[in-house]
């Protein structure tokens, strides 16, 4: 029952016409026993600024623009190193994922380890091309999704959160987060 709810939901998402080909990704897709943090496919959530800057950096057509501060966590008292990574768009693009261009980039460190990614992929807006592209890919870094709507995908681990989404126009944002730290970040006064 599980799978027809994820098949049905992934059809609204990718506008699929065949079920049984993303119905035999999502069973072959990994668990999250098995996935150790959620991440692109070179870098991880957590990974130290040094290896994972560089690896991002291999994405974009320039340099990260990188603005450090500080930072609380809630309600704790400590301040924290925060620096705030982003992209300057070239014709419209800040590089390219998974051969798809890339329209939007922010990477966040906080004391030295990366706790969030957001990108945005602008891609032909023909989602079924996307899937056959990049699908398996995606379940494969993933799992198999928390939950699937027709406007995106949410994957959700005690630690780590994935979502993509369906912006219209060909526009997918994919955004990845450590929950903790980002929520905290969020709340803070």
């Amino acid at each position: 029952m599980k799978i027809i709810h994820y098949c049905v939901s992934a059809l609204l998402l990718f506008a699929l016409a065949g079920c049984e080909r993303l119905e035999q990704d999502m069973l072959s897709a990994p668990d999250d026993t098995s996935i150790d943090r959620y991440g692109l496919d070179t870098v991880k959530l957590g990974e130290k600024r040094p290896e994972a800057a560089k690896q991002l950096q291999a994405l974009l057509n320039q340099p990260m623009e990188c603005k450090p501060g500080k930072t609380g966590l809630g309600d704790k008292r400590k301040a924290y190193r925060l620096e705030e990574c982003t992209a300057t768009p070239t014709n419209g693009t800040v590089g390219k994922l998974w051969n798809e261009p890339l329209g939007f980039f922010k990477a966040v460190f906080v004391e030295d380890q990366l706790c969030s990614l957001e990108l945005q992929l602008n891609t032909s807006g023909d989602y079924e091309a996307l899937y056959d592209a990049h699908g398996k890919k995606i379940l494969n870094l993933f799992g198999k999704p928390d939950e699937a709507k027709a406007t995106g995908v949410l994957w959700q681990r005690e630690t780590d959160e994935a979502t993509l989404k369906d912006l219209g126009d060909g526009k997918v944002r994919l955004e990845i987060r450590n929950k903790q730290v980002m929520q905290a970040l969020h709340h803070q006064g």
